[in-house]
Parts: C-alpha cells; sequence; structure tokens
C-alpha cells in the first residue's frame, strides 16, 4: 500500500469518527434539551400516561411510551395496596374498569344485577378492598363529600371517570353539567386531600360503527373532542395540587387501537380495561416504598426516579471526570522536578490518562443510559421478520468485507490462525446480540443453538491458554495480570456504578474461572507438561475436581458464604452453578484439541503420510457434516429445559464440525470477513457494554436514544432509526472502550511485566524473547505485529492440504505476542513501584527488608489488592 493510499484511509477514517463522534453528541444535547423543556416527563410518567402502542395482535402487552412499564399480579398489589382500598366513581366505563382490576386480583366478577348500584370486593390474602360508586354524573352526596374531604376513609387510588351520561341525557346542556361537575374533582383535588392518588379519566372515544341508534346521535366524536379538549387545558394549569391528580388521555388510544374489542361500541373486553387497569397501577405504585427497587435488575420505569449516586459512584464519577483531567492539565503544563512528583499521584504517560478518561466516559454514558430518564426504554418484542432481516444484514456485511490472501501473501493461514478466529468471534457476537436485541430467548429454536455460541467462546478459551501455557510455560504473575485485568476491568467498574453485581456480567466470570483452571493445571509439575501421559492425566483429574466443585452440593455454598462474611459480597450460587455447569466440559474439548494440534504439528503427519492424511481429511469433513444436521434436527426437536441437560455433553460436535469445515481448504483458512473480526476484537465490550448501552433496564428492555420516544414505539421507520443509531454509537464507544480497556491493563501490569523480565524467566519455547502484553484470549482484543505473522505458520493442522508451506513456528492460536515492545527498555509508568531506578546503598534494617520483599512481589500486591477491595466491597452494598 503506498503512503498516499495509507494517508487518504486515515483521513476518511478520521473524517468518519469524526461525524460518529458528531451523531453522539447530537443525540446527548437532544436529550437533554428534551429533558430540560419537559420537566413533567422527568420520570416518564408523562409519556406513559398520554402515549403508547399495543405490542401484540393478541392484546396481551402494552408498550407504553418511552418506558417500560409492570404487570401487576396480587402480590405486587398487596405490597402497594394491602390495608387500603381503591375506589371507582363513576359510570357503566368506570364498571367496566373496575371489573379488570377485581380479575387481576381472582376475584368473582358481580351478578348482573347490581351493575347500576354501588359495588364493593375484598381480597383477604391481600387485604385490599376494591370500591365502584354508581355516579354517572359526579354529583352524589357521598362523591361530593370526598371530593370536599369530608369522608371518614381516604381511598389509596381513586379513579373517576363520566361524560357519556351527559351526552346522553342532558341534550345541549351536556358541556355545562359536564364541566361543573369536572371542576368540582379539580377543586376538590386543588384544596383537599382526598385520596392518595387521583386518576380522572378522559371522555371515552367510542367505536362508532358499534353503536346503537340512540347512542349515535348523542355520542358525536364532536362532543368528545370539545370535553377531552377541555380536559387538557385543566390538567395544564394545575399546579402543585393537594393531592396528585393526572388525566390517562393513553387510555382512549388503548380504546381506538383495539379491534374486535367491543359488542356494543362503547364498552370494551378485559384486555382493553386490563390493560387501563395495569397504567392506574403504574401511576399509583410505581414509587411506592414497598414496591420501588433501586437494586437491578430496574426494569420498571414508567413514573419511577432512579436513586441518586451513592458515594462510591460519585467517587468513581470523580476520579475519571475530574482527577484524571487534572493530572492531563498538570501533567501538560508542568517540567523538570515537578513531573517527577506529580507521577506519585498520576501516571506519567499521557496515553494512559486519556485512556483512564475516555474509560470514564464510555462507563458514564452506559450509566446515563441505563440509570437515568435522559433516554427510553421499551420492551423487546420478538419478531421472526426483524431477527431474520438482522441476521442477512450481517451477513451481507460480513460477505462484503471477505479478504482473500494469496500465496505469496506471506499472510498467516494457519489451522484456527488470527484472523480466522477473530472472525468467529465476530460473527458469534453479532448473533448474539441480535439475540438479545429482538428477544428471542422464548424461542427453542434458536435459544439452543446461542448456547452452543457461549461453549464455542470457552473452546477458545481452553484451546488458546493450553496453547500457550503448553508453548511458552510462562506462569508468571504479568501473564495473569495481563489477563485478568484485561477481561475483568470493565466488568468490575459496572458492577460498582450500576450497582450490579460482578456474576451479572456472567461470561467475564466464566472465562476467569476457567482460565484460573487451566493455568493451575498447568502450573502443578510444569516439568511434566512435555509428557503426554503426564498432561492428559492432569488434564483427567482437573476435570473431576472441577466436576465435584460445580455439581456437588455445599461446595460453592461454602465459598459464596465466606465471601458474603468477610467481604458482604452477595452473590447467586444457583445461578452461577448453572453457568458452570452447562459449559463445564468444553474447556477440557478445547485443550484437548490445542494438544492434538501441537501432537501433529510435531509428528508432521500431513507429509509423512500424505496419502492417508488426504483420506482422513475428506473421512473428516464428511462426519462434521453428518454432525452439524444431526445437532440441528435433535436441538429444534428439543425444548429449552430438555435441551440444557443434553448441551454439556454434546456442544463439541458443531463446533469441532464448524472448525473442520472452515478450515477444510488452503483457500478457506486464507479468506476471512474484515466485519467480522472487527466485531470479534472488540467481543469483550460488545459482551458487556450491551447490557446498559444497547439494551436497556439490565437487558430487559432496548435503549431508545432518540429523544421522540413516542415515534420511534409508534412507527417501524422510528424503530429502524433508532437501531441503527444506537447500534452505531453502541460499536463506536465499544472500539475505543477496548482501546482505552488495552492501554490501562498495560499500565496497571507493566511492573509485573518488568519483574518477570528482570528475572529472566525462561520460556519452553525459546522462539521469541517478546513478552505479551494483554495476550489475546477469547473476548479480549487481538493484535499480531507484521513480522511475526510472516513467520507464523500452522504446518500441522489436522485439515492441512498435501503441499503444506513449512516455517520456523508452528501455529499459535489465541496466543500474542506484541513485538514493538522492547523488554530492554524500562516502563517508567508503573503504578505500582515507588523507585525504579532505586540502589541500595547500604544494609537495611530486617523490617524495611520483609517490607521491601513484600512490595516487591506481585503475588502479595495482588493478593493485597484484592483484600482491599473486599473491605471497600462492605462498605459500599
Amino acid at each position: 500500500m503506498t503512503v498516499q493510499s495509507k494517508n487518504n484511509i486515515s483521513i476518511s477514517s478520521a473524517v468518519f469518527r469524526g461525524l460518529i463522534s458528531g451523531l453522539l453528541l447530537i443525540v446527548l444535547i437532544l436529550s437533554i434539551t428534551r429533558y430540560v423543556a419537559e420537566p413533567q416527563d422527568n420520570t416518564r410518567c408523562h409519556g406513559m400516561l398520554n402515549e403508547g402502542r399495543w405490542m401484540t395482535k393478541e392484546y396481551k402487552q402494552w408498550q407504553p411510551s418511552g418506558c417500560m412499564s409492570r404487570t401487576y399480579g396480587k402480590s405486587e398489589m398487596k405490597n402497594c395496596l394491602g390495608n387500603k382500598h381503591i375506589v371507582y366513581i363513576g359510570d357503566s366505563i368506570m364498571r367496566e374498569q373496575y371489573y379488570a382490576m377485581t380479575t387481576i386480583l381472582h376475584l368473582k366478577k358481580p351478578i348482573q344485577d347490581a351493575i347500576h348500584h354501588d359495588q364493593i370486593a375484598y381480597s383477604k390474602s391481600e387485604n385490599i378492598t376494591i370500591e365502584m360508586w354508581w355516579d354517572p354524573y359526579l354529583n352524589a352526596s357521598k362523591t361530593i363529600n370526598l371530593l370536599q374531604g369530608k369522608a371518614p376513609e381516604k381511598p389509596g387510588l381513586l379513579i373517576m371517570g363520566s361524560g357519556v351520561w351527559y351526552m346522553r341525557r342532558l341534550g345541549t346542556n351536556y358541556l355545562s353539567g359536564w364541566k361543573t361537575a369536572i371542576d368540582r374533582v379539580f377543586d376538590g383535588i386543588k384544596q383537599h386531600k382526598i385520596a392518595d392518588k387521583v386518576m380522572l379519566s378522559p371522555v371515552e372515544i367510542v367505536e362508532y360503527d358499534l353503536l346503537i341508534p340512540q347512542r349515535k346521535e348523542t355520542l358525536t366524536f364532536d362532543k368528545i373532542a370539545i370535553m377531552n379538549n377541555y380536559l387538557r387545558e385543566r390538567e395544564s394549569s394545575l399546579h402543585n395540587p393537594v393531592t396528585p391528580l393526572a388525566v390517562p388521555f393513553v387510555w382512549n388510544e388503548i380504546v381506538t387501537s383495539s379491534r374486535n374489542q367491543t359488542v356494543d361500541g362503547l364498552h370494551f373486553k378485559e384486555p382493553v380495561t386490563k390493560a387501563q387497569g395495569q397504567l392506574a397501577l403504574n401511576y399509583y405504585c410505581n414509587t411506592h416504598p414497598n414496591v420501588k427497587s433501586d437494586s437491578f435488575p430496574i426494569d420498571t420505569t414508567c413514573c419511577y426516579s432512579y436513586p441518586a449516586p451513592a458515594w462510591y459512584q460519585s467517587s468513581i464519577f470523580s476520579f475519571f471526570l475530574c482527577f484524571i483531567p487534572i493530572g492531563v492539565f498538570l501533567l501538560y503544563i508542568s517540567s523538570g522536578r515537578t513531573i517527577n512528583y506529580l507521577r506519585l499521584i498520576f501516571p506519567s504517560n499521557m496515553e494512559t490518562l486519556v485512556a483512564i478518561f475516555i474509560f470514564g466516559l464510555s462507563v458514564l454514558y452506559m450509566y446515563i443510559g441505563d440509570r437515568s430518564q435522559l433516554f427510553g426504554k421499551m420492551f423487546k418484542q420478538f419478531d421472526s421478520t426483524t431477527f431474520s432481516v438482522l441476521m442477512l444484514f450481517v451477513t451481507f456485511l460480513g460477505v462484503v468485507t471477505l479478504t482473500f490472501y494469496s500465496e505469496d501473501s506471506n499472510a498467516y493461514a494457519g489451522f484456527l490462525n488470527r484472523d480466522q478466529t477473530d472472525e468467529w468471534k465476530g460473527w458469534m457476537q453479532l448473533v448474539i446480540l441480535i439475540y438479545h436485541f429482538v428477544g428471542a430467548s422464548r424461542v427453542p429454536g434458536i435459544y439452543n443453538p446461542i448456547r452452543v455460541l457461549v461453549a464455542a467462546y470457552l473452546f477458545q478459551t481452553g484451546y488458546g491458554h493450553f496453547y500457550f501455557f503448553y508453548k511458552k510455560a510462562d506462569f508468571g504473575i504479568a501473564r495473569i495480570l495481563n489477563v485478568m485485568v484485561r477481561l475483568n476491568l470493565l466488568t468490575c467498574v459496572l458492577a460498582y456504578v450500576m450497582n450490579t453485581d460482578y456474576l451479572f456480567y456472567y461470561f467475564s466470570p466464566l472465562v476467569s474461572f476457567w482460565f484460573m483452571v487451566i493455568w493451575i493445571m498447568m502450573r502443578i509439575a510444569p516439568s511434566y507438561n512435555k509428557k503426554s501421559w503426564a498432561v492428559l492425566s492432569k488434564m483427567v483429574l482437573m476435570s473431576i475436581l472441577t466436576g465435584f466443585i460445580i455439581h456437588y452440593p455445599g461446595v460453592l455454598e461454602t465459598v459464596f458464604n465466606v465471601l458474603a462474611f468477610l467481604f458482604r459480597i452477595q452473590w447467586n450460587v444457583t445461578e452461577w452453578r448453572f453457568r458452570l455447569s452447562l459449559d463445564a466440559w468444553i474447556i477440557y474439548i478445547g485443550m484437548l484439541c490445542a494438544y492434538a494440534t501441537i501432537k501433529l504439528s510435531e509428528h508432521n503427519l500431513a507429509t509423512r503420510y500424505s496419502r492417508l492424511w488426504l483420506f482422513s481429511r475428506f473421512a473428516a469433513l464428511a462426519i462434521s457434516i453428518i454432525g452439524l444436521v444431526w445437532f440441528f434436527w435433535f436441538e429444534m426437536r428439543q425444548t429449552k429445559l430438555s435441551y440444557t441437560v443434553y448441551h454439556p455433553y454434546i456442544s463439541w460436535i458443531p463446533i469441532l464440525s464448524f472448525i473442520t469445515i472452515r478450515n477444510f481448504t488452503n483457500v478457506s483458512r486464507r479468506t476471512h470477513s474484515r466485519f467480522f473480526a472487527f466485531i470479534g476484537k472488540i467481543s469483550l465490550e460488545t459482551f458487556t457494554g450491551q447490557f446498559h448501552m444497547w439494551l436497556a433496564a439490565d437487558t430487559r428492555g432496548l435503549l431508545v436514544v432518540l429523544p421522540n420516544a413516542s415515534w420511534v414505539i409508534k412507527s417501524k421507520i422510528g424503530w429502524w432509526v433508532n437501531l441503527t443509531v444506537s447500534s452505531v454509537i453502541f460499536i463506536f464507544v465499544c472500539y475505543y472502550l477496548g482501546q482505552a480497556t488495552g492501554t490501562i491493563t498495560r499500565w496497571i501490569s507493566s511492573g509485573a511485566q518488568q519483574e518477570t523480565n528482570k528475572a529472566n524467566t525462561v520460556m519452553l519455547d525459546n522462539n521469541t524473547n517478546k513478552s505479551s502484553t494483554a495476550d489475546s484470549v477469547p473476548l479480549l482484543p487481538t493484535s499480531r505485529s507484521k513480522e511475526e505473522d510472516d513467520n507464523s505458520s500452522s504446518s500441522s493442522s489436522f485439515i492441512e492440504e498435501n503441499k503444506i508451506r513449512t516455517s520456523s513456528g508452528a501455529a499459535e492460536v489465541q496466543v500474542d505476542y506484541d513485538s514493538s515492545e522492547d523488554d530492554s527498555v524500562t516502563d517508567v509508568d508503573d503504578p505500582w513501584e515507588e523507585s525504579l531506578y532505586h540502589t541500595q546503598t547500604k544494609k537495611t534494617s530486617w523490617y524495611k527488608t520483609i517490607y521491601h520483599s513484600l512490595t516487591g512481589n506481585y503475588w502479595v500486591k495482588s493478593i493485597i489488592c484484592l483484600t482491599i477491595m473486599g473491605i471497600v466491597n462492605r462498605f459500599c452494598f
């Protein structure tokens, strides 16, 4: 590539980044403008009460504008309305809503003879009373006494409605009489505490074609519009009433958007009235202390005020957004000895400071997205057409970005080579993202293969880390820090910032757990790792041990109880056991596959037994095709529950089948999709970040980044525009978050890496003297230098071509070395060491010797750091 071409690409990339940054800035400005200009909707209650749409044709779920409502049942109503009563006052329309509320409590519908009389229903188990006062004109003495604050007992929730009888029976005087009744209601709530909360129903928009002739003559659309406009005027002029009041105009939208839900055009069936009743309960109960939850998952966002940041959340934001910018400024203007003092407080490398700041901005974006009402939220809705369109679209992007490396390009084209594994991670990540976005988990035919994709990530974990430890024999603390910090930095910060827990972001804990299992297995008696009987025996023993830990009752419980006692860490042991047991054996399949690849490479079977190798290749291809067909045939016949029983024992079949087919020819190994590989390099960030900045409500819903939430939920175009904008911003943030996290990881691990270099650790594989920095593991970004790629080959894959190019190095999948870093250069940007240039000139005292021994040992430092984090955790939750 010429210099001019590189410059053009660089300019295009800068313009593209600028456009996306501008898009993000515009979205934030518009959202903040809406938040400031519409203070009445800062809890998304106004949107819930005014707009929405049906999500299903069966009228089972109503989607409010910009928020997610709760579906209340008996127990939730008890928490909110226990020892209280709900009162409905009005005509037959209010009576139908009263019936719907009683059905939520599973109470019997009153007999038909009582329809024009007062009614009462009582739920003994929930201690909730629901009353219906028949007063179609809202002028009964009992009603007036209540509005004047003279009632002996005030209801918790008061729901009133009128209008139909005024239009039917008062002729041209309907409006004045109705306004008098409505004014009486508004005067009452302004002057007296008549209930905890009041809802005044709008005049219902009837289904005109189904009305009887007498009703058609009187219940006209013009009259209804005039009356509802008056309600809007009165509500808009209401300020600080003694009793809160809301007019749910959305009830009319529920009615008008329903088809075949009424017989007479006036009284609607239970799906409609139940939806109206659920919104009434959301209005009353969502802020109730017995119902409102400030702990995750926060999946009710209508009429909800998010909790103010706790002290530790404020401290984290202050560090990222105040402390770090101050450090950048001071280091920029300082020089000489002042910089040495600043290095005691701030990282001395400007790149590190910028990375920490970008990391903080990314976390802040997640916080305001999922812990504030700045952006809206909406329910997921599975639609097979939407799922198929999204899958076809990402497939198209993958195909049009296919890249082929020719034989003379010196590109790395070995078995499971770097580009291929990045591509593999990328398309799997995209499928998982789409699966989460459309809410496809309820479909067994989609859920079951997704479980295989998760297993495939863990297969790569077993393959890659085993390969590294076998070839490099690097068991030092630097390797552990590189991997564990890179995997868990974002997860740990989000656990505190979002007030969730570590295991909620389950994939990082899973990969971390299995990494430590592989490290322990390879670290014990490492001198025997080159002996086949020894390493296979260690695999068997470790599989038995991990199986015992995972499945034997009481083991995980004991560990979790100790963590809870010492550090107040509250983790769900049942969920964690499920996650571990689901893929308990695929790690070992990955390690066995890596070991087989290594041995095939060492014995060079492809060239020594070329005919047998050719036959084996085609036999493996045939078996793989049969295996894939059988797996999809089998999983389509299973439910979610039944499949999870088989999954730990059969997930390796589609994984190994895919690997065989994908690597069958040299052409396929030299071909990869740049788009999929790009996503694969940021798969850790996309997997974790989706929880709060693409999805919403802790994965229960979707994020609405456009300020006009009503347009998004009502219009298909609006839905797709929101998806496009949120996706572009999501990928953009994840990319820079990945870059920042990698830089921070190198900074944190730099001291340990120096210690490893100084110790001159002897590696079993001496092909390179470069040290690993944030080595590639599944879900981590990857980097491989051009020089190393040129010297790499996979001359030993079990599906190689007959003619194989040999080179000095075997296939090294998931193992990276950054040859751009020179180990001989001391990194002064060390957050751990007090002095990198300290030389001892005299004999120190024994306690200083112990102190320096402890503080100079990174194992001890890591344990101390984790202990301090645990102690701090006791004061956070």
